[in-house]
């Protein structure tokens, strides 16, 4: 909801562009992580092979990531960003864990992982997608950055049990991130005139979104990463269309449909089946 309010902040006289408003974001909440980096660089408690590696994966997970997505979003719309952004990420990470034999599931984790999808599809479709041009081109750019960010996904988690910490990995590869949008906004020079036109309350937005949803989102992330499956983790992806509807109700007043109520019920049992899972396999080895 915030980012859609700086991005559609016509009515005050000011819009951010995508890349602007994800390279500000970005660069506010790497400077959370400038001391932790430093200190590990410091004490040599990371190699530069393990530097290259979060520089590698930044432009992954930050860089590349939001540059696809926001093409997926300009080019197609909201109910399909919606499905494919999230309802693909816990599929294409699974199915990355089970190829490269890092994790072992059945027929049943599989189908709560369609259940899952399946909710958030029938969320996300409760209006008939706009068929334009470019509308193909938007689909494939937001397949490619949901499997960008399931590579992600399965390529920190295995370097975080090479002893890199999760505030570590969040901070090199937070850092890289930014930098990479960074020099990808410079392309468009012109869109950072509109930051002195920024009023108090899209400051606010834009701090919300560098600390809550950048610095402490991602190290959570990392954070349970590190402790669970690749699997069992990006499937909880699966709340966050049902959490945005919910939120919109409450602020924005709008209407609850049977198919929130529906999709909301089909999302919560796979995420409550596919964890009971987990947690038995996790138990048997």
């Amino acid at each position: 909801m915030a980012a859609r309010y700086l991005l559609t902040s016509e009515k005050n006289g000011v819009a951010l562009s995508p890349l602007l408003l994800a390279a500000l974001r970005f660069s506010i909440a790497s400077l959370f992580f400038l001391f932790p980096l430093w200190r590990a660089l410091k004490q040599r408690h990371v190699t530069l092979r393990a530097l290259l590696v979060m520089a590698l994966l930044g432009q992954l997970a930050f860089s590349l990531y939001y540059w696809l997505q926001y093409i997926g979003i300009q080019e197609t719309d909201a109910s399909i960003s919606a499905v494919l952004g999230i309802g693909l990420i816990p599929i294409f990470t699974a199915l990355l864990a089970r190829i490269t034999g890092k994790e072992r599931w059945g027929w049943l984790f599989l189908m709560c992982l369609i259940l899952g999808f399946l909710g958030v599809a029938l969320v996300g479709f409760q209006k008939p997608p706009a068929l334009h041009p470019g509308f193909f081109l938007g689909v494939l750019c937001l397949v490619v950055n949901t499997f960008l960010f399931a590579l992600y996904t399965h390529l920190s988690k295995q370097w975080m049990q090479e002893d890199i910490p999760p505030v570590v990995m969040t901070a090199g590869t937070m850092i890289s991130g930014a930098i990479g949008l960074l020099f990808l906004s410079l392309l468009h020079p012109s869109d950072w005139r509109v930051i002195i036109y920024l009023s108090k309350v899209q400051w606010a937005a834009i701090l919300f979104l560098a600390v809550g949803c950048s610095a402490l989102a991602y190290f959570a992330y990392n954070a349970a990463l590190s402790q669970m499956d690749a699997s069992r983790v990006t499937i909880y992806f699966y709340f966050e269309p049902v959490i945005s509807i919910v939120l919109a109700i409450v602020l924005l007043g709008e209407q609850l449909t049977w198919q929130t109520v529906v999709g909301a019920v089909a999302i919560s049992g796979a995420v409550i089946v596919a964890h009971a899972i987990g947690r038995q396999m996790h138990s048997n080895r």
